[in-house]
C-alpha cells in the first residue's frame, strides 16, 4: 500500500512535466502559419510596389507616345451657308448692279480702254472723244447690268445655285488662284453640292447677245453680230476670272 501510493505522485509528476514539455512545441506549430501568413502578405505587397512603378512608367511612355506623334488634323472644309431665295438672289443682283460704286468704276474704267483702242477720226476734237467716252461706259455698264442680272439673279433662281463666291478654304496662293478660276466653271447649288456653273454660262451667253441691241460698231471694230457676240462670251470669262481673284485676295473691294 505505501508503495503504491509513492509511484501515484512520481507518476503524476511526469505527466505534468511531459504536458509542460508539449505546450511550447504546439505553441511553435501555431505560430509558424501564421508567420507565413504574414510573409506572404509582404511579398504580396513587395509585388504591387513593384507593379505600380512599371505601370506608371509604362502611362508615361504611352504619353510621350502621344506627344510625339500628333494627331494629323483634317484639312478646313468651308462652312455651309444657308441657300438664298429666288427673290433674294434677284434682290443681290440689282443691288450689286446699282448701289455698288465698283459697277461704275470698272464701267468706266473699261469704257476709258476700249476708247484708246479707237481710231482717232479727223473731225472730232477732245469733247467728242470724251463725248464717245461716256457713251461707251454706258454700253459698257448695260452689258455687265445685264449680266449681273441674269447670271447672279434669274437664272440663280431658276437652276437653284448660289451666286455668291466661295472663297478658298487653304492658304497656298497657287491654290486660291486655281480655286478663285474654277469657281468660273463650278459652283454650289442650294443643296450645297458643287454643279456645273448653268447661271454663269446661261448668264454670259443672254448679255452677250442683248449687247447687239446698244453697241455700235465703229471703224476696225465689228461689235453687232455672231462674231462680235461670241467674242463678248469668251471676254466674260476673262473679265469673270478676274473679279474672282479679286474677290479671292481683296474680298472687301465688292462688298
Amino acid at each position: 500500500m505505501p508503495k503504491a501510493f509513492t509511484r501515484l505522485p512520481l507518476a503524476l509528476l511526469a505527466l505534468a512535466l511531459t504536458l509542460s514539455a508539449g505546450a511550447p512545441a504546439r505553441a511553435q506549430e501555431s505560430a509558424a502559419p501564421a508567420s507565413a501568413e504574414v510573409a506572404g502578405a509582404e511579398a504580396m505587397a513587395e509585388a504591387a510596389q513593384d507593379a505600380r512603378p512599371s505601370d506608371a512608367r509604362q502611362e508615361v511612355a504611352a504619353a510621350g507616345g502621344a506627344r510625339q506623334q500628333p494627331t494629323p488634323q483634317p484639312s478646313p472644309q468651308p462652312t455651309p451657308r444657308a441657300p438664298l431665295t429666288g427673290e433674294q438672289k434677284v434682290t443681290r443682283s440689282l443691288r450689286n448692279a446699282f448701289l455698288n460704286p465698283a459697277s461704275y468704276a470698272i464701267a468706266a474704267f473699261n469704257g476709258g480702254i476700249r476708247q484708246i483702242g479707237e481710231d482717232r477720226l479727223p473731225h472730232k476734237d477732245t469733247e467728242d472723244e470724251l463725248a464717245d467716252w461716256g457713251s461707251t461706259t454706258a454700253r459698257v455698264f448695260a452689258t455687265r447690268t445685264t449680266y449681273g442680272f441674269f447670271g447672279n439673279g434669274v437664272y440663280p433662281a431658276l437652276f437653284k445655285q448660289d451666286p455668291r463666291y466661295e472663297r478658298a478654304p487653304a492658304k497656298n496662293v497657287g491654290r486660291r488662284a486655281a480655286h478663285a478660276v474654277s469657281r468660273l466653271f463650278v459652283t454650289r447649288g442650294d443643296n450645297g453640292n458643287l454643279q456645273p456653273n448653268f447661271s454663269r454660262f446661261a448668264g454670259a451667253a443672254t448679255s452677250s447677245a442683248l449687247a447687239n441691241i446698244w453697241e455700235r460698231s465703229t471703224p476696225g471694230h465689228d461689235r453687232v453680230g455672231a462674231d462680235a457676240t461670241l467674242r463678248r462670251f469668251g471676254m466674260s470669262f476673262v473679265s469673270g476670272a478676274i473679279g474672282n481673284l479679286v474677290r479671292e485676295f481683296v474680298p472687301d473691294f465688292f462688298k
